[in-house]
């Protein structure tokens, strides 16, 4: 691999060329200047295993040479066209999609990210329900526009200007972390009560509710897998109150969970599939596929969308190269056995170490959870996800729970797993030292040391943190007690 290492590295990047860059967020030390595989390599020639598939988009790995090869073809055909036509491509795409989707999930809309499907959802289902409400699990994620943010708890904050206005007719159940009942309950003996106690907490307010849309695995959120009681079960309450059930797999989907999609596994089907992320492996893509029934509801109500990059001839290759490469390669039966592997994995790394609360998974999508008392900095994921750092592995965390995230690409090796397990064993042991001191982690360059300040000192920075913890199981248990005496 060409290592592209630059004069002076990262750092010299990053005093030189690293002013212009608007400051929004917080950016590790290394620049990226090649990728293959699973690997990033930075300005100072670093091999860096990524865990997180790039933000979880890059299901067949860094420059994959077949990938590359048919977005280059279209790239020298076609890229874009007028929103009034419709190339070849997209048909194409369109069918394609619509062969591994279950049952009649089969008509396609092609756009550009999550949060505009998500956003387009909304009108659909608006359309057909003429209700204006949601309803979502309340450690979802479903996109950074100001509609999706009001379905994402993780980025509702309604004290933030820039967060407003909320969305009326947005209402929130509780999560289903079973390892962590807020009820003090036993799966499968509760038979999902969390569910029933938050619709006692909505109440009359369901009959406003036109859609209902989750994630199959809740991964910002905890890296929860749903019961598949609670899922069927809140699939039948849609139907009751005839609301639209919408499945978001923006992670989950194109293998990643063993099957082409997640929901599979669940034995239903949504009246709305969105993918996004996996979608494009790194290109910007995302689809809204719809039943027969929804489809046929549409055009009787002449519903129109339209946007700039809405069926684009590229964005529909890139769809169409990612579900070839995947039934070529055999990658959805790698999953499962990949992330059987994984999971063996981190079983025996939590044997060695108290520390590990919990591991689970369902292919290669798997979280491990600490025991934040373990540690004296109390912030054990965010702590071994710089300590990997030091040693070449890349790894996400939640924002609830301690729990450390690995959703790597479907063409990851049993080595590159090998040497994710050894990293964080090590981490973990520089962990249970008391010497550690976060400022030694935390990014160095100019630019984003001055800004990781900002955040730690913003009393805003502080209420996001509050707001974290009061969404805790703990913050819900004290709301059911109160509904209940």
């Amino acid at each position: 691999m060409n290592s592209n290492k630059k004069d002076g590295g990262s750092a010299f990047l990053w005093d030189n060329i690293g002013s212009n860059l608007l400051r929004i967020q917080p950016f590790l030390d290394s620049i990226i200047v090649d990728a293959e595989g699973c690997y990033l390599v930075d300005a100072d020639g670093r091999r860096i295993l990524d865990m997180a598939a790039g933000q979880f988009c890059g299901i067949l790995g860094y420059k994959h040479s077949s990938f590359i090869e048919r977005l280059q073809k279209q790239v020298s055909m076609i890229i874009h066209i007028p929103n009034q036509y419709v190339s070849y491509e997209v048909l194409d795409a369109a069918r394609r999609l619509a062969e591994i989707c279950p049952g009649s999930l089969n008509q396609v809309l092609f756009l550009s990210t999550g949060s505009e499907a998500n956003e387009c959802v909304l009108r659909i289902a608006k359309v057909i329900t003429g209700k204006i409400g949601t309803l979502a699990i309340n450690r979802g994620y479903h996109g950074i526009s100001l509609a999706t943010r009001n379905l994402s708890s993780i980025s509702d904050y309604p004290w933030k200007i820039d967060y407003q206005p909320s969305a009326h007719g947005a209402h929130k159940l509780i999560a289903p972390t079973c390892n962590s009942c807020p009820l003090k309950m036993t799966f499968p003996d509760c038979k999902a009560e969390c569910l029933d106690l938050s619709l006692n907490l909505i109440g009359s307010r369901t009959a406003e509710i036109g859609m209902v849309i989750i994630e199959t695995v809740i991964s910002a959120g905890g890296m929860i897998f749903p019961p598949k009681l609670y899922i069927q079960k809140l699939y039948n309450l849609s139907k009751e109150i005839g609301a639209l059930f919408v499945i978001d797999e923006a992670q989950t989907g194109f293998g990643r969970c063993g099957k082409w999609f997640d929901f599979e596994n669940y034995e239903i089907e949504p009246d709305i599939l969105v993918v996004s992320k996996t979608a494009g492996n790194g290109y910007p893509v995302s689809a809204v596929v719809v039943s027969d029934e929804v489809r046929n509801l549409l055009e009787t109500s002449g519903f129109t969308h339209l946007s700039s990059h809405q069926n684009d001839p590229l964005a529909a290759a890139a769809v169409h190269a990612v579900i070839d490469i995947v039934e070529q390669d055999d990658l959805i039966n790698q999953a499962r056995k990949k992330g059987e592997y994984f999971l063996e994995k981190l079983l025996k790394l939590q044997e060695q170490h108290a520390c590990i609360k919990d591991v689970r998974g369902r292919g290669l999508m798997l979280g491990m959870e600490l025991d934040w008392q373990s540690f004296p900095q109390k912030t054990g994921a965010f702590y071994l996800a710089m300590l990997c750092q030091k040693y070449g592995l890349h790894v996400t965390f939640s924002y609830y729970e301690q729990v450390v995230r690995f959703i790597p690409p479907l063409t990851v090796t049993m080595e590159d797993i090998d040497f994710a397990v050894e990293a964080l064993h090590k981490s973990i042991n520089d962990m249970k030292k008391e010497t550690i001191d976060i400022k030694n982690l935390l990014p160095q360059n100019p630019r984003n040391a001055e800004f990781i300040k900002i955040l730690n000192g913003n009393r805003s920075f502080k209420k996001i943190i509050k707001k974290i913890y009061n969404t805790s199981p703990k913050y819900w248990a004290q709301r059911i007690r109160e509904l209940v005496e």
